[in-house]
């Protein structure tokens, strides 16, 4: 599978948040997963916090990093989740130190945060599908971006109306290759510079799909308690 494994960057507007110390050592504390979305890479990448020192938040370079050129001076976004809130974090990369376990200084500009709202934990994943919308009679090529047990997004050029019905068919990887099929209701949608962002809720889906989804689901967080291990080492 081609799994990236994180959560989407929120959308929703949020509140400007002052970090208090205890904030920090409970929100960035070490092991922590991180979502960090750089302006050069088209997907926030997964890494691991190592800790925190004043304003400056430490993390594991990701690979994505070294493939995308990125340098000191740099802006990033950083989300973290922690309990019902989803934090926010915007700064500036301050200094990389090159020598093992590799690390990221990140100089804390700006804190915003926001009520978590999900239902289920997303996982960032790339996955191609099909969207046949309801009363129109072809198939959209779409890319699922992040998965749930409650809802995906996908990436399409085409338009699709809020609240709109669609069948989604999806290629993944689990033991081996399958298809995944449900029925889903669009709730949001944002317009991006060369194709729309989508969140679609699952609203129905027959008990041999739901059991697919629960076991790609759990091998998602399995994957991704692993990632997080070998990050510590």
């Amino acid at each position: 599978m081609d799994i990236k494994l994180a959560n989407w960057m929120p959308v929703v507007e949020s509140e400007d948040y002052v970090l208090t110390t205890k904030d920090k050592d409970e929100i960035f504390k070490r092991g922590a997963v991180v979502s960090v979305k750089h302006p050069k890479i088209f997907e926030p990448v997964l890494t691991v916090i190592q800790k925190i020192e004043g304003e400056e938040l430490i993390f594991r370079i990701p690979d994505d990093f070294l493939r995308s050129n990125v340098f000191k001076g740099d802006t990033v976004s950083c989300h973290v989740m922690q309990g019902e809130y989803e934090y926010i974090v915007d700064g500036k990369i301050t200094r990389f130190d090159i020598t093992y376990p590799r690390l990221v200084h990140l100089l804390i500009e700006k804190t915003r945060r926001v009520k978590n709202n999900r239902k289920n934990k997303r996982y960032l994943v790339n996955f191609q599908s099909f969207f046949t919308p309801y009363g129109v009679d072809k198939k959209i090529y779409a890319i699922i971006k992040n998965v749930s047990l409650s809802g995906i997004c996908a990436v399409f050029r085409e338009e699709v109306e809020v609240e709109s019905l669609v069948n989604v068919f999806v290629s993944v990887s689990i033991e081996k290759s399958m298809a995944l099929e449900f029925k889903a209701k669009v709730n949001r949608v944002i317009e991006r510079e060369f194709y729309n962002e989508y969140g679609l809720e699952i609203v129905d889906i027959d008990d041999i799909n739901k059991d697919m989804l629960d076991r790609l689901i759990y091998r998602l967080e399995c994957d991704e308690s692993e990632f997080v291990s070998k990050c510590l080492k």
